[in-house]
C-alpha cells in the first residue's frame, strides 16, 4: 500500500533521507522507528506530499506522489501529525462538522460520517463535549476521527500516543488495532517502543536517513543474531545442571536464577535439543525450555549502535 523506490530527499549536511526503501503491506500496521534527526518527518512529509523529493519515488495503493496526482493522494491519505490544531470554542461535533466541510462531504453526509468515526476511536460519547474540556487522550482520539472523516485506505500517524497517560495510551492502541481490523493500513511513527512492539506488524529502523533494518521484530532479529538465548527450567540440581551446560560445545555462559538457568548459545537451533538430550541423560529433570526473543528496544540498539531508546525525530 506504500512503497518507496530510492526515495532521497538531501537538505545537505548530512540531513534528510538516503536511498529510502519502504515497503508497508496492505492491512497492515507498519512501525517507523529512528534516532532524533533521522528522518521520520521528512519521509511522513514525502509520502503525503508535503514535501518534493530530490529523486526517487513514492507510491501510494499504485499511485505515484506527484504534484498531477495530489487530489488522488489526499483523498487516500489521512494524516494525523504529533501536534495538530484544535479549535476550543467548539463543541467536537462543530469540529468535526468544520473538517467535513473542509473535506468537501456533502452536508447531508456529514452526520453519518461524523458518527462514524467517533465510533471507530470510540469517542462517541464526546460528540457535544467542549473541545477546551477534552483531556490529551480525548482530544488525539477526537483528532484520529478527524483525519477518518474522509474514510482513506491509508493512515499516517505521527506519535499518536506521545504524551499521554499508560491507560490512555492502552486505549489508543486498542483504537489502532480496530482500524486495522477495519482494512486500513497504518504507518504508525513513535518512539514509546513498547507499544510499537505490542501493535506492529511489520517495522522499519531508520538510522542517519537510512533505512537499516525492514521486517518483523522475529525477521529482523534472525538477521541479526548470532548467538541464541535459551531459557532453562530445572527441578532441582542447578549447580549440576549449570556444569554440565557450561561443557557443552557452543554454549559461552550458563548463569542462574532460582531454578532457572539462561544460556547464550552460539550452536544452532537445531542441536539445542542434544542440550537437552545430554542434561536428561545425566538425571537433570527438565521442566522446560524455550528461547528468549528479545524485544523491540533490544533490537533497535542492536541495528543503530546507539546507547538509548529512540526520541522523537
Amino acid at each position: 500500500m506504500i512503497r518507496t523506490e530510492n526515495l532521497t530527499r538531501d537538505f545537505g549536511g548530512g540531513r534528510g533521507i538516503i536511498g529510502l526503501n519502504l515497503h508497508v503491506p496492505k492491512g497492515t500496521i507498519y512501525g517507523y522507528i529512528g534516532p532524533n534527526g533521522a528522518g521520520k518527518t521528512t519521509t511522513i512529509r514525502l509520502l503525503c506530499g508535503l514535501v518534493r523529493p530530490s529523486s526517487g519515488r513514492a507510491f501510494i495503493n499504485g499511485v505515484e506522489v506527484i504534484p498531477a496526482h495530489t487530489a488522488a493522494i489526499k483523498r487516500m491519505i489521512g494524516f494525523l501529525p504529533d501536534i495538530f490544531g484544535v479549535y476550543d470554542q467548539m463543541s467536537v461535533w462543530e469540529y468535526l462538522d468544520f473538517f467535513s466541510a473542509a473535506y468537501r462531504i456533502p452536508p447531508k453526509e456529514r452526520d453519518t460520517r461524523i458518527r462514524e468515526a467517533l465510533r471507530l476511536t470510540d469517542a462517541t460519547y464526546m460528540l457535544d463535549y467542549q473541545v477546551v474540556s477534552l483531556s490529551r487522550g480525548m482530544r488525539q482520539r477526537v483528532g484520529l476521527a478527524k483525519t477518518l472523516l474522509h474514510d482513506p485506505e491509508v493512515l499516517i500517524l505521527d506519535e499518536p500516543a506521545g504524551g499521554l497517560d499508560p491507560h490512555a495510551r492502552i486505549e489508543m492502541r486498542r483504537t489502532i488495532e480496530r482500524l486495522r481490523d477495519v482494512g486500513k493500513t497504518i504507518m504508525l511513527s513513535s518512539h514509546i517502543l513498547p507499544e510499537l512492539a505490542s501493535v506492529c506488524d511489520v517495522v522499519g529502523i531508520l538510522k542517519d536517513g537510512r533505512l537499516v533494518a525492514q521486517g518483523s521484530v522475529a525477521e529482523i532479529t534472525d538477521k541479526l543474531r548470532e548467538k541464541l538465548i535459551l531459557v532453562l527450567a530445572v527441578d532441582g540440581g542447578v549447580p549440576h545442571a549449570v556444569r554440565l551446560c557450561l561443557e557443552f560445545p557452543g554454549v559461552d555462559e550458563a548463569t542462574a536464577a532460582g531454578n532457572e538457568i539462561r544460556i547464550v548459545y552460539a550452536g544452532t537451533r537445531a542441536t539445542v535439543a542434544d542440550l537437552n538430550a545430554r542434561l536428561v541423560q545425566s538425571g537433570i529433570r527438565v521442566t522446560s525450555l524455550r528461547e528468549e526473543e528479545p524485544d523491540l528496544e533490544q533490537v533497535f540498539l542492536t541495528v543503530t549502535g546507539d546507547h538509548a531508546p529512540a526520541e522523537n525525530g
